[in-house]
């Protein structure tokens, strides 16, 4: 009876944890971050994420050894769906492993980790754009950043002077 006492708390515990983080009531709010969305990014956190972006991507690439150029390319930062799918990833990766979350959610991440491995696989079989492993062209990233930004900046001054950027 006690050990089912005891994966009753645990469950309870775990539920009200997701609840919190689900409604952003986590006990110490400082511990997790809202995640990130690319698309509305400045383009001063924007060039302060890439780096940060790619170096996780990098770390996560040798960690997991079957993340080969047919999951993610290359170039997996010149293609929005790769880097939304592979951004859910760290954000869920973030969340998982915070001080505040259950001891479960080690398990949920490798779910999320299964599934987004399964749509990065498809979304870059989909592309179609040629890039293998040997196709990562020293400077390529930096020169992509900088053109973002550059892009992210046009943007905000044109929404500033009430233009559309063409």
């Amino acid at each position: 009876m006690a050990a089912e006492t005891h994966q009753h708390d645990i469950v309870r515990r775990s539920l009200e944890q997701r609840q919190r983080v689900a409604t952003r009531e986590t006990p110490n709010a400082d511990e997790v971050e809202a995640p990130l969305h690319w698309p509305s990014l400045a383009a001063l956190n924007a060039q302060r994420e890439w780096p940060k972006f790619s170096e996780w991507v990098g770390e996560l690439r040798d960690r997991y050894k079957g993340l080969d150029s047919y999951v993610v390319p290359a170039c997996w930062y010149e293609h929005e769906s790769l880097v939304m799918a592979l951004q859910a990833l760290r954000d869920h990766e973030r969340v998982a492993y915070a001080k505040s979350s259950p001891a479960s959610s080690g398990t949920d991440w490798h779910r999320a980790y299964r599934d987004i491995t399964a749509l990065l696989r498809a979304f870059t079989a989909d592309l179609r754009c040629g890039h293998g492993p040997e196709s990562a062209e020293t400077g390529a990233f930096d020169k992509f950043v900088a053109a973002d930004v550059a892009r992210r900046r046009r943007q905000a001054t044109a929404a500033a002077l009430g233009e559309s950027e063409q």
